[in-house]
C-alpha cells in the first residue's frame, strides 16, 4: 500500500478477532523490525513476541489495555547501548524503540491487521511477570491481531491539530 494512504487509514484497534496471526505475518513484523533505523546503528532493542496464553494472561496482569490481543509485540530497549548525544547525555534508546514500535504499526496495517501501541502498563509487575526483559527499558507492548469488523475507531481519531499550531517554517 502507498505509504501516505496506509498512514491516513492506520488507527489504534482496540477490538481483536480471536483468530490467531499467522506465522509468516509474525515473520514479516520481525523482518521490519530487524531492519528499522535505530541511531548511530547501535541497534539497543529488544523484542519478545508474546502468543502463548499462558503469557497473554501476564500481558493482562500488567496492563488493562490489553483488548483480548492475539498477540503482543514488547518492544524495550538496553539503556547504555542506544547511542548517547553528546551535550545532554541524553540516551536514544527511547527513539530507537519508537521507530521499532511504529514501524510494528504500519507493517500490521499493511498485513490487514490491527494494533494499538500500549504503554501504559504497571512496571513493578511486568518486571514479575516477565523477569526475561529485566534488563530493559520497555516501551511498547504492541496489541495486534485481526481487528473486529464491529468495533470503531475512538472518538478522538478523528481530532487533529490546525496545521498551524504544529508547522513552522524558517
Amino acid at each position: 500500500m502507498e505509504f501516505k494512504k496506509l498512514a491516513e487509514e492506520r488507527y489504534s484497534c482496540r477490538s481483536f478477532l480471536k483468530q490467531k496471526v499467522e506465522s509468516e505475518k509474525i515473520e514479516t513484523l520481525l523482518d521490519v523490525i530487524h531492519t528499522a533505523p535505530s541511531a548511530e546503528n547501535h541497534q539497543p532493542i529488544r523484542v519478545w513476541v508474546i502468543k502463548s496464553d499462558e503469557k497473554l494472561e501476564d500481558i493482562k496482569e500488567i496492563t488493562k489495555y490489553h483488548y483480548n490481543a492475539p498477540l503482543t509485540i514488547a518492544i524495550g530497549f538496553v539503556p547504555g547501548e542506544a547511542w548517547i548525544r553528546e551535550s545532554d547525555q541524553k540516551d536514544m534508546g527511547i527513539v530507537d524503540a519508537s521507530i521499532v514500535a511504529t514501524s510494528v504499526w504500519f507493517e500490521a496495517a499493511d498485513l490487514g491487521l490491527g494494533c494499538v501501541w500500549v504503554s501504559s502498563f504497571d512496571t513493578e509487575k511486568q518486571k514479575e511477570c516477565f523477569p526475561e526483559m529485566a534488563e530493559c527499558e520497555m516501551v511498547a507492548f504492541m496489541q495486534i491481531g485481526y481487528p473486529d469488523p464491529n468495533g470503531k475507531k475512538a472518538k478522538w481519531h478523528y481530532d487533529k491539530k490546525e496545521r498551524s499550531e504544529m508547522f513552522f517554517e524558517m
